[in-house]
């Protein structure tokens, strides 16, 4: 009778022995079967000349793949600082030696020679202003190629506009670009032609290609005290780094100053008509996503861009230099800083 009883219980044993190796099994087969769904990719970031706005554009892209659960995605940053030639031989390198999957720049200055030196990966760009204009894409309805992305021109017209509905006493209006980036010219010339619609003169004056400095924007802004009633920065490399240089002389000669890029009303511009470069980043995201998951053609994924305008308006600058805002622009502000 006892030895019948230690016979069952070790059956009972034995039994439960086996039931657990056969789970065990079970829940190795499904951990195996879990790492095969997960795909492992490399993605290029590539920076010919980095700025704050092309920092949070890239931050915003890097957290949609982070995110995305089935992915594993390691990251190489190429920063460059300005230095085009080690621009295009680091981006041999990412695609030659470290094998990435896909490029990502931001700005026009990175994007082209992605575009001229990367030809069998995916290109996703963010923050171009002009992407057709400045040879990237065919169309923004179909890039072609290897490339695809996000924009982030606000119509010089609505620009134009904006600075009317603030400054109505405005006749001229001074740029400060840097000659020689294509995306900085463009922005120009699609800004004169607003402006003379509206009947205003636009004057200019450059900064070089390398420009380094905040005394070289100073200088080139000096050039237009006097003739102008607003000073205008583009979305333009030079401007974003060193565009305190701008803000110093509006400031000493009360001069209003208009920005297309935000970070600059933090530094004392006046006002601002942009897009939200997170925002930018994070449809460039996405579209990256439906590249390496969805196995879709960058050249088949039109151009997109944040359509939310943001008016931003800073009391404080407008303090300094005495200079009342109106009512009625206030009220349609998006942010006011004070």
């Amino acid at each position: 009778m006892k030895w019948g009883t230690l016979n069952k219980r070790e059956g009972w044993r034995l039994l439960v022995l086996v039931g657990l190796v056969v789970l065990s099994g079970v829940v190795l087969n499904q951990r195996l079967e879990a790492q095969e769904t997960v795909k492992r990719f490399k993605i290029g970031l590539g920076a010919l000349k980095d700025n704050p706005d092309y920092h949070t554009g890239r931050t915003a892209f890097v957290s949609v793949l982070e995110k995305q659960k089935d992915m594993i995605v390691e990251f190489k940053l190429l920063d460059a600082y300005g230095d085009l030639d080690v621009y295009k031989s680091g981006l041999e390198r990412l695609v030659n030696v470290d094998r990435v999957d896909l490029i990502f720049t931001t700005g026009t200055r990175s994007t082209q020679p992605a575009v001229e030196v990367v030809k069998n990966i995916p290109i996703i760009f963010t923050a171009v202003a002009s992407p057709v204009k400045s040879g990237i894409v065919k169309s923004l309805e179909q890039p072609g190629g290897n490339v695809t992305g996000t924009h982030c021109a606000v119509p010089a017209f609505a620009q134009v506009r904006t600075i009317k509905k603030v400054l109505p006493n405005v006749k001229r209006i001074g740029i400060v670009y840097t000659k020689g980036e294509s995306n900085a010219e463009i922005q120009t010339r699609d800004f004169q032609d607003a402006a003379k619609k509206l009947d205003l003169e636009v004057l200019t004056s450059p900064v070089s290609k390398n420009c380094k400095t905040e005394e070289e924007v100073a200088e080139a802004t000096k050039k237009l005290v006097g003739k102008v009633d607003v000073l205008v920065a583009h979305q333009d490399t030079s401007l974003s780094q060193y565009g305190r240089g701008m803000l110093k002389v509006a400031e000493e000669n009360k001069i209003p100053v208009y920005v297309s890029l935000g970070h600059l009303i933090s530094q004392g511009a006046l006002f601002s008509l942009g897009i939200d470069f997170k925002a930018l980043g994070t449809i460039s995201g996405e579209q990256a996503v439906k590249i390496l998951k969805g196995n879709i053609k960058p050249g088949d994924i039109p151009v997109d861009t944040d359509r939310h305008y943001a008016l931003v308006i800073n009391l404080a600058a407008a303090k300094k230099i005495g200079l009342t805002i109106p009512v009625q622009v206030l009220r349609s502000a998006s942010k006011i800083v004070k």
